[in-house]
């Protein structure tokens, strides 16, 4: 017997769906995978086997730290060194994104403390740019914004660290 969850349609009907469905993947499932592949790869075992939907899930999350830990996301780093080059290319492009995010707040955020560090009170300067942002402003965005100052340099560091590996597998690749 399958457990049912309910969803409402459209109309606000609850239609019954499997909650297999639903399926949420267990981050020690993900730890699992990369654990293996690098056991396999060092001991060529033959026992590690590609899980597309595994490895989409850890791309997704790899920012997540309550669901990729460090000793994971260390894994998945060399992991995604030994990609093909347009996995490379695209967690590249997310990581300089990422990068560049930080460095673009941690500007406005010095900025900030020098205005009110230095009584400056215009603050009309910026106020149309600030609303057409806020328009704009993707759901990444949003979850991005809701970290704090520490968690936002745990994903800089983070998408530092992507960046640097990638940098030197080019470089051993070349």
């Amino acid at each position: 017997d399958t457990p049912q969850q309910g969803v409402a349609d459209s109309n606000g009907k609850v239609v019954i769906s499997p909650a297999s469905s639903l399926k949420i993947k267990d981050p020690a499932e993900a730890s699992s995978y990369l654990t293996l592949w690098n056991y396999d790869r060092k001991n060529n075992t033959k026992q590690w086997k590609f899980n597309k939907n595994t490895q989409s899930w850890l791309l997704r999350h790899m920012y997540d730290f309550d669901k990729v830990s460090k000793a994971t996301s260390n894994l998945l780093v060399e992991y995604l060194c030994e990609g093909g080059a347009r996995l490379r290319s695209r967690v590249e492009e997310d990581a300089k994104m990422r990068a560049r995010r930080y460095k673009e707040w941690e500007k406005k955020q010095q900025q900030q403390q020098g205005k009110e560090e230095g009584g400056d009170t215009n603050e009309a300067e910026g106020k149309g740019v600030e609303s057409k942002e806020k328009a704009t402003q993707s759901s990444e965005d949003a979850s991005w914004n809701g970290l704090d100052d520490h968690e936002k340099r745990k994903e800089y560091k983070r998408a530092r660290k992507v960046l640097d590996a990638l940098k030197k597998t080019e470089k051993e690749v070349e």
